[in-house]
C-alpha cells in the first residue's frame, strides 16, 4: 500500500501485512519526520502494478544549482526496509574505508548504517530517507568535488531535514581545519582521506558539538514560539 505524507506529500511504500485491517496507526514519516495518523479504512489499497509507474521524488536543482542529478525512475523504499533510527549513510569509493565506517558507525550510536555503491543507489536512498549522518567521499562513484550530485541533492533538502543532519566530507589533501571550505560545501566536517581509518574520535567529538548547537537553536525557537 501507498500512503502519501499529509506534510511533504512523500508516498510511503508499506506491506499490507504490516498494517492492522481496523484500527488507527501512528506513521512517523522518514522524510520529514512528521507524525501522523493512518485511517487503514479511509484509504483504497492502491494496485501493486502503480508502484511501477511512480518515480522516485528526486528535489530539482534551484538558482544556481548545476543540474547534476541522474535521471533516473525507481520504486519508492519500503518504510519498513528503512530500517530504526537513527541512520548513516556511507558513499565511499575504498573498500577499507567502507567497512571503517561501517563498523564504527553502531559504535557512535547508529542503529542503521547504508553502504552504497553508486550514485543513484545514494541518490535514492538520501530523496527517501530521513538520515542524521552522511559520511561522503568527494570523488564518489566518478563525481569531482566541483560536481558532486550527492552534494548538491544534500544542498537541495529542506532545511527542516538537513539540520538534523550530519554530513563528513572526504577528500584527498583536504584540510579537516578549514572551516570556511566546510562552510562553503555545505557539510560539517572535512576529512582528508588517510584520517578516515582513524577518525572516530574526531566524528563522535564533531557529531556531540553538532548535536548541542541545534538542541540549543531548538531551545531558542521554542522560547521564541517557533516550534
Amino acid at each position: 500500500m501507498q500512503i502519501a505524507c499529509p506534510a511533504c506529500g512523500k508516498r510511503l511504500q508499506i506491506s499490507d501485512d504490516k498494517l492492522p485491517n481496523e484500527r488507527q496507526v501512528r506513521i512517523a514519516c522518514p522524510s520529514c519526520r512528521e507524525r501522523f495518523v493512518f485511517e487503514p479504512r479511509s484509504v483504497p489499497v492502491t494496485d501493486i502494478s502503480e508502484a511501477f509507474a511512480v518515480p522516485t521524488v528526486i528535489p530539482t536543482p534551484g538558482a544556481g544549482s548545476t543540474g547534476l542529478f541522474p535521471s533516473m525512475q525507481t520504486l519508492n523504499i519500503d518504510i519498513i526496509e528503512s530500517g530504526p533510527a537513527p541512520r548513516a549513510l556511507i558513499c565511499l569509493d575504498t573498500p577499507s574505508h567502507q567497512d571503517e565506517c561501517e563498523n564504527m558507525m553502531p559504535a557512535l550510536g547508529f542503529n542503521t548504517v547504508h553502504v552504497m555503491s553508486n550514485q543513484v543507489q545514494a541518490l535514492t536512498q538520501l530523496t527517501q530517507i530521513a538520515y542524521d549522518c552522511v559520511v561522503l567521499d568527494a570523488l564518489f562513484d566518478g563525481s569531482t568535488q566541483e560536481a558532486n550530485p550527492i552534494l548538491a541533492c544534500l544542498s537541495e533538502l529542506p532545511m527542516q531535514q538537513r539540520r538534523h543532519m550530519f554530513v563528513a566530507l572526504c577528500g584527498m589533501e583536504l584540510n579537516a581545519s578549514d572551516g570556511m571550505f566546510a562552510y562553503s560545501q555545505s557539510v560539517n566536517l572535512i576529512l582528508d582521506h588517510a584520517d578516515i581509518l582513524d577518525c572516530r574520535r574526531t566524528l563522535e567529538q564533531q557529531m556531540a558539538l553538532h548535536k548541542r548547537i541545534y538542541t540549543l537553536f531548538n531551545d531558542i525557537r521554542q522560547e521564541l514560539g517557533k516550534e
